[in-house]
This record gives structure tokens, sequence and C-alpha cells, in this order.
């Protein structure tokens, strides 16, 4: 079988933007397109937005903070209203018809679906999952479907207990009817099976055995890193170009430390990189900013420190940013004249360079770039993740990261021996905060670590693992029937 002559479908509410899912298909658009031999006009976007590109298409349906999935997470364990179930059923239909309708329109040899399994796409899920069951049972084997993994209700606390209605679909997330499952961690195609288990999957052991890759998150390396002098006292930092010069005046950073009586100079870059969401634990980043503005005082050294979030609010219907907010206005009345700064840059960055108006936005993948430049250090207190990709995306600009040993980063990313000051539990050390305040002062310590964690990046952790996880099993979906008899 020639796989570069196949047309790729793949759908997810979001397509090109600043989450991880959008990040990893991005990944994967670049593995199947450079590794793989999928020509980029053979591969198709259903979404409910997407950034500027060709063979995107769009509806609202699928857009996971619509009125009927903010309905259907917020009730998915209360006592069900007697509109759900034909709410749901009706808007399955509908979505069931656009995914048939692109699939024909293109073509479509193979559809990969992200986050299938998560009660954000439930609407999605379950309009896949007729359509797919549909063309079975007449017989139809066409087109394959893969679902991406990614997160699941049968991973988050708040989804434990699913109400009669909610119960009845949960069989279409992500579904047994298809023919591949891609993870992101080690933890996950267990929890899987159990979830397949529990709804009388008559073959677990054979799909998983035959169906099932983990494919860990990756990133590229976007700058000439290699040839850089890393034995000099000098920081070494990628280049930067004039689009993004006037970032920190833009996000309004310079504004708020001038008033302070500072300069750009003056002030130490700490770089949350994440969505504003509460499982990152930006509190912990917070507070070690003010851990941090300490330790320059007690070595006599006037520093404003400024932690600049890159990421957008408003996520999981909680309303978080306010919470960071109050939490850091303690902080200061907790520490009288603290010269910390917190600003959120989610007005002026987007996934991708624009000018609009008059007013210029910044592109998040390029953000970790100038805070390296800037010598800042990055922070990563989270509690859960489903791999790791935007500290991916910091380390892939030589920008040192310090983090919380979440569970999936101890068992699928630490064996993998990256540098990082680390604190365990979601406990904040004064031993991490003095690794980051070294960090930001010793430039020749700092590159040894920055030069260590690319080479991990470049040698374990490139866009090529997705081809190698990826093509062989696309190659089983479309070449063999799973065995029965074994």
């Amino acid at each position: 079988m020639n796989i570069s002559q196949i047309n790729v479908g793949i759908i997810h509410s979001l397509i090109g933007k600043n989450d991880g899912v959008s990040i990893v298909i991005d990944q994967t658009v670049y593995a199947m397109v450079h590794d793989m031999g999928i020509p980029l006009g053979n591969i198709f976007f259903l979404a409910a937005h997407s950034s500027p590109r060709f063979n995107a298409e769009t509806n609202d349906i699928f857009w996971h903070k619509n009125e009927i999935h903010k309905h259907i997470v917020k009730h998915f364990c209360d006592e069900p209203d007697n509109g759900l179930d034909k709410l749901i059923h009706e808007k399955a239909l509908e979505a069931k018809q656009i995914i048939a309708t692109w699939v024909k329109k293109h073509n479509i040899d193979l559809i990969i679906a992200h986050n299938t399994s998560h009660p954000y796409n439930f609407i999605t899920a379950v309009g896949l999952g007729y359509y797919i069951e549909e063309l079975r049972d007449e017989g139809i084997i066409w087109p394959k479907v893969m679902a991406w993994w990614h997160d699941s209700y049968f991973e988050r606390p708040q989804f434990a207990h699913p109400n009669k209605v909610i119960q009845k679909y949960l069989k279409y997330l992500p579904g047994t009817e298809i023919d591949g499952l891609a993870f992101i961690n080690s933890t996950q195609p267990e929890l899987a099976r159990k979830l397949f288990q529990t709804i009388n999957y008559f073959r677990v052991d054979k799909f998983f055995e035959e169906r099932a890759i983990i494919v860990p998150n990756t990133s590229s390396i976007d700058w000439v890193w290699e040839t850089c002098d890393w034995q000099n006292a000098k920081m070494v930092a990628p280049p930067q170009d004039n689009y993004n010069e006037n970032f920190l005046t833009d996000i309004g950073l310079t504004c708020e430390i001038e008033q302070r009586g500072f300069s750009i100079g003056d002030t130490v870059l700490l770089l949350q990189h994440t969505r504003v969401v509460p499982r990152k634990k930006i509190e912990t980043a917070i507070d070690f900013a003010f851990g941090i503005e300490k330790m320059f005082a007690a070595n006599h050294k006037r520093k404003c420190v400024a932690l600049i979030i890159s990421g957008h609010s408003g996520d999981e219907q909680v309303n978080y940013k306010n919470f960071l907010q109050g939490h850091y206005q303690q902080k200061l009345e907790e520490n009288p004249g603290a010269n910390v700064v917190l600003v959120f840059g989610e007005h002026r960055i987007l996934s991708h360079r624009d000018i609009i108006v008059d007013k210029k936005y910044y592109n998040f993948y390029e953000v970790p770039s100038i805070i390296a430049s800037h010598g800042g250090i990055g922070t990563y207190f989270s509690e859960i993740e489903g791999f790791g990709n935007n500290l991916l995306e910091m380390v892939s600009f030589g920008l040192p990261v310090v983090i919380n040993k979440y569970d999936v980063y101890k068992n699928d990313i630490e064996g993998y021996g990256f540098d990082f000051p680390a604190i365990e539990n979601g406990i904040l050390t004064q031993k991490a905060i003095e690794e980051g305040y070294r960090l930001l002062n010793d430039f020749t310590y700092r590159n040894r670590v920055a030069r260590h964690n690319l080479e991990v990046l470049n040698t374990k952790l490139a866009h090529k693992i997705i081809a190698e996880k990826l093509k062989p099993m696309i190659l089983k979906m479309f070449t063999r029937i799973i065995n029965l008899n074994i």
C-alpha cells in the first residue's frame, strides 16, 4: 500500500490554535508531510474554529464551548432534565451529517479524531460514532477511523459518576467501531482497556495488542543551536527579528514596571507558557516569583520580577484568572514593598502573527524565544498534564524551566534525562527557588543546562518519532483485519 496517496481528515474543536491538542495536530501534520510523504493537499480539517489554512472547514457544532457542550459538562453527573437525551441525539445527528458530507466531498480514507474521549467534545464523539456505526452496519469499512486520546472523562474525578442519560452515549467516547487508538502517555492504555471492558467490547486484548500506540508529544527546534558557543559566559539564546521587539510593551509589561521605577533591563522575566486553567497551578508560579524577588533583594540587587502568562483564560468553565489575581494581591499584602508584577498576555497573543487595524498580535509559539532572549526562565508547576507540550516548546528555545513533577512527567518524561529544577506534590521549596535564581544569574551554568536539554529533545522527542509510531499503525488499519481466533 502506498500510504502517500491516502486522503486524511482531521477532526477537532480547534485547529491551529494554542491548546495542546492543536499543537499535537500540527506536529502530526508535519510528520505526515515531511516523514510519511503525504502531500499537504491530501490533508483536510473539520473543526469549530481554525487558524487560516487550506482545506479547513468549520461548524459551531464542534465547538467545545458552545451552549450544548456547556450544558452537557455542567450536568454530566447531575440528575438529567427531561430534554437532555433529545438534545444530545438531535445535535449528534446534525454532527453526523456534517461529517458524512465532509468525508464524501474530499474522498477521505482516514479520519483522525482528536480528544473524542473527552466530555468537552461529546457531540462530536457521538456524531462520529453514529456515522461510523451506520457505515459498519451496512458492511462499509471505509473510511478508517483513528481516535487520538489526549484526555478523557475516565481520567477526571468530576466526571466519575455520569447520569443515566450520559451513560447511554458513553459507548461513543471514543467508540468501539474505531480502527485504531493513539495515546499520549503510558498510563492511558490501561484506563482505555478498562473502559472498553465496561462496555463489553468483545476483542479488547487483540485490539490493544494490534491497534493501540503511544505517541508522545514532540517538538522541533527552529533555530540554529548546535554551532553556538555554549562554553562562553555570555548567555546563548535564539536570535530575534524586529517583529517581536515591542512584545513586552504591547502586553503591558513596560508600563507596569516603569510605574514602579524600573526598566526592562532591571526586570527578571518568568514565563508561564500555558493556558489559564486550575490544573496548571499558576498560583505556585506566583509564589515562586515572590521567592525569586526576595533572593534578589537579599543579595542587594534591585530587580523587578515579572511573571508573564502567555495562554488564554476561560476554558473549563471556571474563573481561574480572578482567583490568580486575588492570590497575587494577597501576596503583595503579605510582602509590602515587593517588586513583583503579574501580566496576562492573552489580549495580544494568538496562534499566529497578525496585525489588526493598528494592533500587533504575537505568535504564542514564539513567546519562549522572546523570554529566553531576555535571560528569563519558565515555570511549569502543573499537577496534571497529558504529556507536556508547552514544556517541550520552552525547552526547544533554550529556555530553562522549573517544574513540578506531575505523574506523567515521572512516568514518561523524567527517564529521558532532562535537567529541570523541580518540586514534588506541588510544594514549593527554597531549593527550587535557589536553583531558579542560579539559572537567572549564572549564564555559564544556564548555557550548560539549556544545551543539555536541547540535545535530549533533539535526540529523543523530535517530530520523526510521530511518523515512526503512526505509519505502521496506519498500514495495519488498511491492510490487516484483527484476528479474532487467536
